[in-house]
């Protein structure tokens, strides 16, 4: 009986891991309009990240670009959608971590934010774990920006 109840238990597992759905919506172009040059606004962009807790990786002054690395964050399912499992939602399942990373890309006058969000769900089996697909919901870029822009507005 014992054997029988811990084949179904692992079918269980197995199944849920199997029916995963992965998000289908497209991540949102954030841009704001800043009244700054190129290369305040990636100063300003530099401290805000910093100042979050987020290591920059890569920062091209010339090219507008800073990039970070990703930290642990925890992520509600109203900033992002990484799928779903018979239709319950992976972000309300305390076995999932996430770790979001910020792109930057600043122009005169213009500046843009975007998230990547990587998604794991552990269940405590090893075997079971799996790589989740997310997709921003423009929630932490529009967070972001409006502390890099707000600094403008001062």
């Amino acid at each position: 009986m014992r054997n029988i109840f811990a084949v179904l238990t692992t079918l269980l597992l197995v199944a849920c891991a199997t029916t995963y759905e992965q998000p289908t919506l497209v991540a949102p172009q954030i841009t704001s309009a800043v009244s700054a040059s190129k290369s305040d606004i990636l100063r300003v962009a530099k401290q805000v990240l910093v100042s979050e807790g987020f290591q920059i990786t890569n920062s091209d002054d010339s090219a507008g670009i800073i990039s970070s690395a990703p930290r642990n964050l925890r992520v509600a399912p109203t900033q992002a959608n990484c799928g779903t499992t018979m239709g319950l939602d992976y972000l309300k399942d305390n076995r999932t971590s996430t770790r979001v990373a910020f792109g930057i890309i600043a122009e005169d006058g213009k500046v843009m934010v975007k998230a990547n969000i990587e998604g794991e769900y552990k269940p405590g089996a090893v075997d079971q774990d799996i790589t989740l697909t997310c997709v921003s919901r423009g929630v932490l870029e529009r967070d972001l920006l409006a502390k890099i822009t707000g600094s403008f507005s001062r």
